[in-house]
């Protein structure tokens, strides 16, 4: 270990020792904490340096790319959490991570980052297993910070202030683009433009002269697109509307303080924390914004060398100011309807649009609001005996309260047209109206466990077992009504439409007794068993009941005398694993009550003695075998620590196996009038593996730095589907490798030639009367027809798999460095393989005359750009355009700098005359830097590149500790 000394010009006498930071490692896994160099079973763990310093919103944030196999993903929206996934595709119904927080499980998203000492994250079933049927696809164990004993009282306050941009911004066709691909397109499908020359030239006047012209007028040819618009007292647009300026500010502003005191004496400790977060809105109409307030307190208390009580409390609120119009808010990144003839507001100051969401602008800033406030408290009791030598005894109590409260105000605005006058309510604007919502959640949950350990010798034992207990209550009621008598009055007293009510209540119990067993000899040979038995209300009550067995295998080489020789030392550690182990899923798809039949129920759209009549439908089919997920996994792993303990590495080779997952059942005849209730029919294989490394030096001249990569990857594949056919059709069939993209063979015809000489392709174009730059398809199979055959596997027609929509080769690296107060973070974080289709809102886009393509449209064939990425323009061309295909398949492979930090501690000896321990300044950026291969204002890291942008943020901070 490396210390800094004073020389004072006396002798010194200097004693070597071991570094017992780098030996005594610990690891916080089920119900305990595990020295790393013992650990036989597939964790990782990283502590709150990751997280230090950092402009995020949530955790998950802090922690992408950070963990070999930790699949997370972030959204940019406002109040929109992160997502996990451990080591891949978990079920064909879906299937996320147990989250605990200090052993009670909660919503990551709610925590505060400032306030996580550790995360460690168990990814096999031999880890796992001791959480039992919830743990099914890995565990997220969080630990929050907590006091030291003996320490005095310390003071830590971290503000910063961010200002975020998203990270890409597609850019749109500029009206005199638009205009030309307009009349292209109508040319190619009718022979003739679409703009009349009356169009053309006002169209011209205003892009080029602005300020002299107007971005509307009145049709006066009959032969203008826009005429009948003007004849119903509409005005015609010719404008130059560039909506993403228009609608998107450049950066808005997120703030995040945070105060934390702790301490301790020799018997207590304490550590309270209160932090605050708002979080500006990128919308630049529209009231939208987050906030998040967070309190902490723990204190921990001796009562006696044998007894020990610890009380954790903390309190949780968030307030969301959304849209009322929720769905428009993803669409109106799209702006696909908001064409840029159409200016914001007419020259009267009238919002423009005609009749429907033309205009997202009025429809944000006009059509309402959505207000959520959250409120979640929890406490948690505690109590730790020690009575004898190596027995210890722990019992905990947790107690929370959620209580959630929406309203929405829904408002109508008019429709002007020429010269102001009033044309009608905005058509999507009605009815007005409002609803509230209200949801009360209490959980419950208990703990008792003990352990006790032995040493015999080279013999070491550690049993433990334990009872876990939990009930959850959830309680929700809604109201609305329609038709407010004003826009400013958003109360159901003043509404006048139908009353429209609706409540839930449910609930839900689990309990289980778990067992953990771990010997090792001569602290080389390591052995560990775990066990849980669940019992839970979702089942039938003769299958509420399941046993999780696993166990974990380690050979600590680096002990054994004759490894130590004939590698001459050359490894500090090196540890071979092994475990196998087998859980349940309880989190079926289809709710708390998987075996029974629910009824439904609405209200009818016609009047019927002046009122809807409400009505019931029956249940639906259920199967009375519907029983647990199964989950079985084995994993093989190798961890080692060379070169003076400089380098360290761990790589896991592991297969995860899902039986009996929910899927269609047997096929009943059409005569039963109801569908075929889901079964325990389904398989499913996952193979993967994952390697990490960390290297950590200080150099002579007291330079400290590190260096980390991991990179993994993963692999599905269907086993068991009833798709006895092997339809294409069905999402699932046997053999399949989940992610796999069918497709055609595709380019574009260069001549009247090829196209004469080109085997039929109706089937995928609709027959359309092709000429030079549509969309050629290959006859793969050569029987004169393009087509998908009998869209089964074995008979595709000109189908094959062209792709993979799932990320292979996941990887991140980090470099960090500090040296005489100077610090530096670099994290880069990316995808090796992906392939992604052309989403389909760009296929609508382009190829529609009421749509708006990206300035990506430009690049279409024609005769002076033979070599365009797109189809010649037409109207009637989206059929082609949306098939799966080769030309239009994507590289979404990335790279991206996720986060950049430098920061400067001023020296203490400066600080200490102001009365301050540590005083630091920092800037941070997020996201800053991507290297990728789509086309301009696609994010690869988007399942869909045209949903709420990720954010890129720059951020100055200050840390300062009394």
């Amino acid at each position: 270990m490396n210390s800094e000394i004073i020389w004072e010009g006396k002798p010194l006498k200097i004693a070597l020792k071991e570094d017992s930071k780098t030996l005594d490692e610990v690891v916080v896994v089920g119900y305990a904490t595990v020295k790393k160099a013992n650990l036989t079973g597939a964790v990782s763990a990283v502590d709150d340096k990751v997280l230090a310093d950092r402009p995020i919103v949530n955790l998950g944030q802090g922690l992408q790319g950070t963990i070999p196999n930790l699949n997370i993903t972030t959204s940019g929206q406002p109040g929109k959490g992160s997502s996990f996934n451990v080591r891949g595709e978990t079920s064909i119904n879906g299937g996320s991570p147990l989250v605990l927080v200090d052993g009670v499980q909660m919503d990551p998203n709610l925590i505060n980052p400032q306030d996580v000492a550790s995360v460690s994250v168990l990814k096999d079933a031999a880890s796992a297993s001791i959480y039992g049927a919830r743990a099914a696809y890995g565990v997220i164990l969080i630990t929050t910070k907590s006091g030291r004993k003996n320490m005095p009282t310390q003071v830590s306050f971290d503000a910063s202030v961010s200002f975020n941009s998203p990270i890409t911004r597609p850019e749109y066709m500029n009206s005199m683009e638009y205009a030309h691909w307009m009349n292209a397109a109508n040319n190619t499908t009718s022979g003739r433009d679409l703009l009349s020359q009356e169009e053309m030239e006002h169209i011209e006047a205003y892009f080029y002269d602005p300020v002299n012209n107007l971005p509307v007028f009145v049709a006066k040819d009959p032969s203008s697109w826009q005429y009948g618009n003007c004849q119903a007292g509409k005005y015609a647009y010719c404008g130059n509307t560039d909506w993403m300026k228009e609608m998107y500010k450049k950066t808005y502003p997120v703030q995040k303080y945070n105060v934390n005191i702790n301490g301790g004496s020799d018997k207590a400790t304490y550590y309270t924390s209160v932090g605050y977060m708002d979080q500006g809105s990128l919308m630049r109409y529209g009231d939208e914004g987050f906030r998040k307030f967070n309190m902490v307190n723990n204190i921990n208390y001796d009562i006696n060398n044998w007894m020990n009580v610890s009380m954790k409390t903390s309190y949780i609120r968030t307030e969301l100011d959304g849209l009322a119009q929720d769905a428009v808010h993803g669409e109106s990144w799209i702006g696909n309807d908001t064409q840029p003839l159409m200016p914001v507001k007419h020259p009267d100051g009238n919002w423009s649009g005609q009749g429907n969401y033309t205009n997202f602008a009025a429809v944000l800033d006009e059509m309402g609001s959505r207000k959520t406030t959250k409120n979640d408290f929890w406490n948690t009791l505690a109590l730790k005996l020690t009575p004898l030598k190596g027995l210890t005894i722990n019992m905990d109590y947790t107690f929370n309260y959620y209580a959630e409260h929406g309203k929405v105000h829904r408002k109508t605005f008019n429709e002007y047209g020429i010269d102001g006058k009033f044309l009608q309510v905005f058509q999507h604007s009605r009815p007005s109206g409002v609803s509230e919502s209200q949801a009360n959640d209490t959980y419950n949950a208990f703990n008792l466990f003990g352990d006790y350990e032995l040493t015999l010798g080279k013999h070491y034992f550690k049993v433990m077992a334990g009872y876990n207990q939990e009930t959850k209550h959830t309680r929700g009621f809604s109201a609305s009504r329609d038709e407010l008598i004003s826009n400013d009055l958003p109360s159901m007293d003043a509404a006048t439409g139908e009353k429209y009510v609706g409540n839930s209540d449910d609930s839900w119990a689990t309990r289980s007794g778990f067992f953990r067993v771990n010997y090792s000899f001569a602290d080389r040979y390591l052995l560990e068993v775990n066990g849980r038995y669940d019992l839970s209300s979702k089942f039938p009550k003769d299958d509420r009941s399941v046993f999780s067995p696993s166990f974990s295998l380690g050979w600590k080489l680096s002990e054994e005398s004759w490894f130590k020789q004939a590698t001459n030392g050359f490894f500090d550690e090196l540890k071979i694993r092994a475990s196998y182990g087998s859980l349940a899923n309880q989190a079926l798809d289809n709710g708390w009550y998987a075996y029974l039949s629910n009824y439904g129920t609405g209200t009818l759209g016609y009047i019927m003695g002046g009122k809807q009549p409400q009505y019931v439908l029956p249940g639906g089919l259920v199967s009375n075998t519907v029983t647990w997920e199964k989950v079985t996994q084995w994993d093989l792993g190798l961890d080692f620590v060379i070169l003076q303990n400089r380098l360290k590495g761990t790589f896991d080779y592991y297969q995860r196996k899902t039986t009996d997952m929910l899927g269609p059942g047997r096929i009943l005849p059409n005569i039963l009038g109801m569908s075929e209730p889901l079964e325990n029919a389904a398989d499913m294989v996952t193979r993967g593996w994952e390697l990490a490394l960390t290297w950590n030096d200080q150099l002579d001249n007291g330079l400290h730095y590190s260096v980390g990569f991991n990179l993994s990857d993963t692999r599905a594949e269907i086993t068991k589907y009833d798709n006895p056919t092997k339809s294409l059709s069905s999402p699932y069939y046997e053999g399949q490798i989940v992610g796999d993209i069918w497709g055609y063979e595709s380019s574009l015809f260069q001549s009247a030639d090829e196209i004469a000489s080109a085997p039929d392709q109706s089937k995928l174009d609709g027959g359309i009367s092709k000429v030079p730059g549509d969309i050629r398809f290959m006859d793969i199979d050569g029987n004169g027809v393009v087509d998908y055959g009998e869209n089964t596997v074995d008979k595709p027609g000109d189908m094959k798999i062209i792709g993979n929509n799932k990320a292979r080769y996941r990887y991140g690296f980090n470099i960090s460095a500090d040296w005489k107060g100077f610090d530096l973070g670099i994290f880069f974080q990316g995808v090796g393989k992906r392939d992604l289709m052309l989403p389909y809102t760009f296929k609508w886009q382009y190829g529609s005359m009421w749509q708006v393509s990206t300035a990506v449209g430009n690049d279409y064939w024609r005769e002076d750009n033979a070599g365009g990425w797109l189809p010649v323009a037409r109207f009637n061309g989206s059929q082609a355009l949306g098939q799966n295909q080769t030309r239009y398949l994507l590289d979404a492979s990335y790279l991206r700098l996720k986060s950049l930090s430098f920061g400067y501690t001023l020296p203490v000896s400066l600080t200490k005359q102001w009365g301050i321990q540590k005083c630091r300044v920092y800037f941070t950026g997020e996201n800053l830097l991507t290297f990728k291969h789509t086309p301009e204002g696609f994010d690869p890291e988007l399942d869909d590149p045209y949903k709420y942008p990720q954010q890129k943020s720059l951020a100055l901070g200050l840390n300062v500790v009394f």
